[in-house]
């Protein structure tokens, strides 16, 4: 397998690091039950499992903003205080990250959660030591989508040259936000998209396990 001439490296964290189907099927369950709506099933939201749920709301389940934002407090009503546990993390991630940083390779965090969820996360699992850096969405500073994560981690990790960084992710989400934000990505299939998804979607290359993905570098 080529070797990527990559310094920095990047990760998504839901489908990525850690499997958060749990909690979050079970808090969008909790929020539609407290706003009157239909139960959602697992494999009816899987496909929005990535990009920010606010717009999932808005766009999917056809939710005006107001009624959007009292249905998300609902939501955090729940993920604060149970589903942000319920996660595991997937099969080798650990290892793969113990790697990269044996390697002398940088590491941060880009993930769509809030950025308070993903350092307690992390922390919970054991592997926050492994990050140089944890983005997330912060709404105080405007930070609202992958690519605007991705610029922030980059700035903070301060990488001046774009070609030397790369996101790991699972979805399409991650490959067009790395895009945007001028860097390349690679694809996993182990989380919740698929290798025909993250390959017309852009990744430079697509692996099917944590261990593979160490081996890229």
């Amino acid at each position: 397998m080529e070797k990527l001439k990559k310094d920095v490296v990047l990760f998504d964290l839901d489908g990525t690091i850690i499997d958060s189907m749990d909690g979050i099927i079970n808090a969008v369950r909790y929020c539609f039950e407290k706003t009157g709506r239909q139960p959602v099933e697992p494999d009816e939201f899987l496909p929005y499992i990535g990009p920010p749920i606010i717009g999932t709301f808005q766009s999917v389940y056809k939710m005006t903003l107001e009624e959007a934002e009292k249905t998300m407090e609902y939501y955090h009503e729940y993920y604060n205080e149970k589903g942000w546990k319920e996660c595991r993390l997937y099969n080798g991630v650990e290892e793969l990250l113990a790697v990269l940083k044996a390697k002398g390779k940088i590491t941060g965090l880009a993930t769509n959660k809030p950025k308070y969820y993903a350092e307690r996360i992390l922390k919970d699992k054991g592997i926050d030591i492994y990050f140089d850096y944890i983005g997330g969405a912060d709404l105080k500073k405007g930070i609202t989508n992958k690519a605007l994560v991705i610029e922030d981690c980059l700035k903070e990790l301060k990488v001046n040259n774009k070609d030397k960084a790369v996101l790991i992710g699972d979805r399409r989400f991650d490959t067009e936000g790395a895009a945007a934000a001028g860097i390349e990505s690679i694809g996993v299939t182990y989380g919740y998209g698929s290798r025909k998804e993250l390959e017309d979607f852009g990744a430079v290359v697509v692996v099917d396990t944590a261990y593979e993905a160490g081996e890229l570098f």
